[in-house]
């Protein structure tokens, strides 16, 4: 496990209500919907299918990324995708889990950090 944003996690239950919600109705006016998202966000979406053309989308998903200024940090235009609200939820709620021996080794790396006596991770006597 690393130590950054759990997007797997906050995206479902933060981003989609609000995409669920707010699309169809700003749809039925004939206009858009524009989120602002880092690279980081964006490439967790995994599967997400854009769209050639802004009058064929629902979304418009302005990636960002940061840059170094003379104070701090400032947002840069990466790219536009533009994208369904149908391809965003697969995208938000998708995914490839990890095989569990893999996942396994993620946490026990993860406790030695964090404890290295923690009890998961001593050797277990035999019965």
């Amino acid at each position: 496990m690393e130590d950054s944003p759990d997007w797997r996690s906050s995206g479902p239950k933060r981003l989609l209500p609000q995409l669920q919600t707010k699309v169809p109705g700003i749809r039925t006016w004939g206009k858009k919907t524009a989120v602002v998202i880092d690279e980081a966000f964006f490439v967790s979406l995994v599967g997400l299918e854009p769209i050639n053309h802004l009058s064929n989308a629902e979304i418009a998903r302005f990636v960002v990324g940061y840059e170094p200024t003379e104070r701090g940090w400032g947002l840069v235009r990466k790219q536009v995708v533009y994208t369904s609200l149908d391809s965003s939820v697969k995208a938000l709620t998708g995914g490839t889990p990890l095989p569990q021996k893999q996942f396994e080794a993620q946490l026990c790396r993860r406790l030695r950090q964090i404890n290295p006596d923690h009890p998961a991770l001593l050797p277990r006597e035999q019965d």
